[in-house]
């Protein structure tokens, strides 16, 4: 998902709301928080690393850390989240700004999430069973 992608989404979340910041600083810094909550929740795969000179958020599993994620440089980068978490980010950011639904708009993202940690965690069991056979 996109950094433009991630703004029409969440304009589409606040219709009949309050309105996405026009303030792209606003928005980022919005999307900042969203990161950090959505590393403190998630496996996310492309943000571990073994690189302990990374801007660390978190230990992650085994000898990975959890980096931080980069804000996007402009509206065509990608988040550096992956496109799944980018609609929870999504969600993130519209429950950060709206007036009237708030915890839908959270309750989204904490779904999504629970949903992205389940496929990550069943993924890096079958490894984990992979690994076992092959040795």
């Amino acid at each position: 998902m996109t950094y433009k992608e991630l703004k029409v989404l969440t304009k589409g979340l606040l219709s009949s709301d309050l309105p996405l910041p026009e303030d792209d600083t606003a928005i980022k810094a919005l999307l900042g928080m969203a990161y950090n909550y959505i590393v403190d929740k998630c496996q996310v795969l492309n943000l571990q690393t073994e690189d302990k000179s990374a801007i660390i958020q978190r230990l992650g599993r085994g000898k990975h850390v959890v980096r931080i994620p980069e804000l996007p440089e402009s509206d065509e980068s990608e988040l550096d989240i992956g496109h799944e978490l980018g609609y929870a980010a999504a969600s993130l950011l519209a429950s950060y700004i709206s007036e009237k639904k708030t915890i839908i708009h959270q309750s989204r993202a904490d779904d999504i999430i629970r949903s992205y940690n389940a496929k990550i965690d069943e993924f890096i069991e079958s490894l984990e069973e992979t690994k076992g056979i092959e040795k």
